[in-house]
C-alpha cells in the first residue's frame, strides 16, 4: 500500500491510471482536480499541511498560523522546520511548496500537468516513460541525484520552490541560492550550540515522551549533549542492535552516564517472513519511496520499528555536512573537475550500492557509469565552483535530501520525527564556517566539547573521542590517521572484491523475495527487459545464481514502475 496520506492533482477529467485509495476526497479548484486521502484541511479553500511536523524556529505553529501563512506558502515553507510542505487551493487550481531543504519529497510535471506527493502517481498519470539517466544514477548510487525521478518528465519538487498547477500547465518558482554568510569557527559554534539547544529544549517541553535515536555515532551525541544535564535523567532513548555491537556498547556509556531510560533491540530476523510476505513488505516499501531508494533496506528498518513505539523520534539526519563527509586528502580552497567528480563517485559513492557486474544489459552497463559519474559532477557544479564547499553542498542538497529525505517521508505518517540538525539556523552556522575548520571532524569535536565536555571524552564506535578531534595534536593526528587508513584500506579491498556493504538485514529479505520471484516469474518479465540482463535474469531465477541486495532493490524499484495498478 501507500504512504497512508498524499494527495495527486490533475486537470479535471484525466484518469489516474492506477487505482487511488477508496477513501480519497475529490474536490475542484477551477479546471484541477485535487484528489486527497490521509489529509484533512487545517483551514477552507483548502490548506493542506503535508507535514505531521510543523515547527518553526519558535516551536510548534498552530493550524489558524498555518493558514494565516498560506497566502505566501513559499515563505511559509521556508522558515518551517523540515520535513514539511503546504497545499493551498482556490478557483483557479492548487499551489505547493517545499520546505527550504526539500526533506519532504513532492512531485511535478515537467510539461505534463500533474503534482503529487507520488512519482508514481505522476508519472503513471501521464504515461511517462521510463527515467534511463535515473536508471543509471540508481544502479551505481542506490538512490537519486538532483531533481530527478525515475519518469521521463517527472521531476522532484526543488527544494525552497512552488509548484502551481491551473489551466495554463505547471508553473515552478525556486528560490535563488544564496551563498551563506562566511563565519569564523567560534562564530559557527556558538550559532550551532544555540540552535540545537533552543530546539532540544522545546521539543521536550512539547513532546516528553519523545524518544532518541541513539547510536555510537556522532549526530545522536550532539543531540543528547545539547539536552540540558536536568533534563536528561528519564529522556527515553532507543538503539538498534546486539549487545556485542560496538554501536551498542557506546550507547550504554552514553545511556548510563547520563540516566537515559536505554531500549536496545535487535534487528528482527526476515527469516519467520515466508517468500510472499517479504515480497509485500518490500514491494510496499518501494511504493513507500516512489522507488527511489533501497526498499529492501526500508522494510528491514519497518520490521525492527515494530519492536518500538512509534511516537515522536529526535533524529540526527544532516550532522555529516559539519565534518565534511566528502572530504579527502588536504583540504585547501581549489577548483576540480570531472576527473575529481569521478574519483569521488567511484571510491567513495558507488561502492556501497551499485549493482553487481551482469546484471544490466553491458551497452547500457557502460552508458550507466559513465552517465551516473556525469549526473555526480553535475550536482558538484551546482554547488559552486570550490572543490569542498562543492562537496558539502553535494551531501546536502542531494544525499540528504534525496536519500534521507525519501525515507524520512516514507515514515512520516507512522512517527513524527524531529532533525534539529536541519534547522535554518543550524545548517547556516554549519555552511558557513570555511572548510578547513570542518576538516577532520574539527568543528564537530568544538561543537561537542561546548555543549558537554564530559560526553566529549567518550570515544565514538570505530573513532577517537570527540575531545581528540579539537585541536591538531601528535597524538591526535596519529588516532585519526589510523580511522582513516583503515576506512581507506576496507574501501581498497571492497573495490578489489568488486563487492559492496548491504544494509543491516537486506541479504536475507534479498533471498526471500528471489525464492517469491522464481515461483511468480512472470512479475519480473516484462518489467525488467529495458535495462537487465535476460540472462543474468534467468540464471536469478533458475536458482544459479544468488543476487546480490542492491541488484534486488533496482530489481524491485523497476518493477513498481512499470506496475501501473498498486495503490489500494
Amino acid at each position: 500500500m501507500p504512504p497512508l496520506s498524499g494527495f495527486l492533482a490533475v486537470p479535471a477529467g484525466v484518469p489516474a491510471r492506477a487505482r487511488i485509495p477508496e477513501r480519497a476526497t475529490r474536490t475542484r479548484h477551477g479546471d484541477i482536480e485535487l484528489v486527497r486521502w490521509g489529509l484533512e484541511p487545517v483551514a477552507a479553500g483548502p490548506v493542506l499541511a503535508l507535514s505531521r511536523l510543523r515547527w518553526d524556529a519558535a516551536g510548534p505553529v498552530a493550524d489558524g498560523d498555518l493558514a494565516a501563512g498560506a497566502a505566501a506558502p513559499g515563505a511559509l515553507a521556508a522558515r518551517m522546520l523540515p520535513p514539511f510542505a503546504i497545499l493551498t487551493g482556490d478557483g483557479d487550481g492548487v499551489t505547493v511548496a517545499a520546505d527550504a531543504a526539500g526533506f519532504r519529497q513532492l512531485y511535478h510535471g515537467d510539461a505534463a500537468p500533474v503534482i503529487s506527493t507520488s512519482a508514481l502517481l505522476a508519472g503513471w498519470t501521464t504515461q511517462a516513460g521510463l527515467d534511463r539517466r535515473a536508471v543509471a544514477v540508481q544502479s551505481q548510487l542506490g538512490w537519486q541525484l538532483g531533481q530527478r525521478t525515475m519518469f521521463d518528465g517527472i521531476s522532484k519538487l526543488t527544494p525552497g520552490a512552488t509548484a502551481r498547477l491551473d489551466a495554463a500547465g505547471v508553473a515552478v518558482a525556486a528560490p535563488d541560492d544564496v551563498p551563506p554568510r562566511a563565519l569564523s569557527a567560534d562564530e559557527g559554534v556558538g550559532l550551532a550550540a544555540a540552535a540545537l539547544t533552543a530546539t532540544m529544549e522545546r521539543l521536550l517541553d512539547e513532546h516528553p515522551d519523545v524518544i532518541l535515536q541513539l547510536s555510537g555515532g556522532w549526530d545522536s551525541r550532539i543531540l543528547l549533549s545539547a539536552v540540558p544535564p536536568s533534563r536528561r535523567r528519564g529522556l527515553r532513548a532507543m538503539t538498534l542492535g546486539t549487545p556485542d555491537d560496538g554501536d551498542v556498547r557506546i550507547a550504554r556509556v552514553l545511556a548510563e552516564r547520563c540516566g537515559l531510560d536505554h531500549e536496545v533491540r535487535p534487528s528482527v530476523d526476515a527469516s519467520r517472513l515466508s517468500p510472499e510476505q517479504a515480497w509485500r513488505r518490500v514491494r510496499r516499501a518501494a511504493l513507500q519511496v516512489d522507488a527511489h531508494t533501497d526498499a529492501l533496506a526500508l522494510a528491514a528498518l519497518a520490521l525492527a520499528e515494530e519492536q518500538f513505539d512509534q511516537g515522536a523520534r529526535i533524529s540526527g539526519v544532516g550532522g555529516e555536512v559539519g565534518r565534511g563527509f566528502y572530504y579527502s586528502s588536504r583540504v585547501r580552497d581549489r577548483p576540480y573537475d570531472r576527473d575529481d567528480a569521478r574519483r569521488l563517485a567511484m571510491w567513495r559513492m558507488f561502492p556501497n550500492h551499485a549493482v553487481e557486474p551482469g546484471m544490466l544489459v553491458a551497452d547500457f552497463a557502460r552508458w550507466a557509469q559513465d552517465v551516473a559519474v556525469d549526473e555526480v559532477y553535475a550536482a558538484l557544479r551546482r554547488g559552486g565552483d570550490e572543490w569542498f564547499r562543492a562537496t558539502d553542498r553535494l551531501y546536502l542538497r542531494n544525499r540528504v535530501q534525496r536519500w534521507a529525505g525519501t525515507n524520512d517521508t516514507a515514515v512520516g505518517d507512522d512517527r513524527l520525527v524531529v532533525n534539529p540538525m536541519l534547522s535554518a539556523a543550524f545548517l547556516a552556522a554549519v555552511e558557513g564556517v570555511p572548510p578547513a575548520e570542518k576538516a577532520h571532524a574539527r568543528f564537530f569535536g568544538r561543537l561537542q566539547m561546548r555543549l558537554d565536555a564530559d560526553l566529549g571524552t567518550v570515544p565514538l564506535e570505530g573513532r577517537p573521542a570527540p575531545v581528540v578531534h579539537v585541536a591538531p595534536s601528535a597524538l591526535g593526528a596519529a588516532r585519526r590517521a589510523r580511522t582513516v587508513a583503515g576506512k581507506g584500506a576496507r574501501k581498497v579491498i571492497q573495490r578489489v572484491r568488486g563487492g559492496n556493504r548491504p544494509a543491516e538485514g537486506t541479504d536475507v529479505l534479498s533471498e526471500l523475495v528471489v525464492r517469491h520471484w522464481r515461483s511468480h516469474d512472470a512479475l519480473v518479465a516484462a518489467s525488467l527487459r529495458e535495462v537487465v540482463d535476460p540472462v543474468w535474469m534467468d540464471r536469478v531465477l533458475s536458482g544459479a545464481l544468488a543476487p546480490r541486495p542492491s541488484s534486488v532493490a533496482l530489481a524491485t524499484a523497476l518493477i513498481v514502475v512499470a506496475d501501473h495498478a498498486v495503490l489500494d
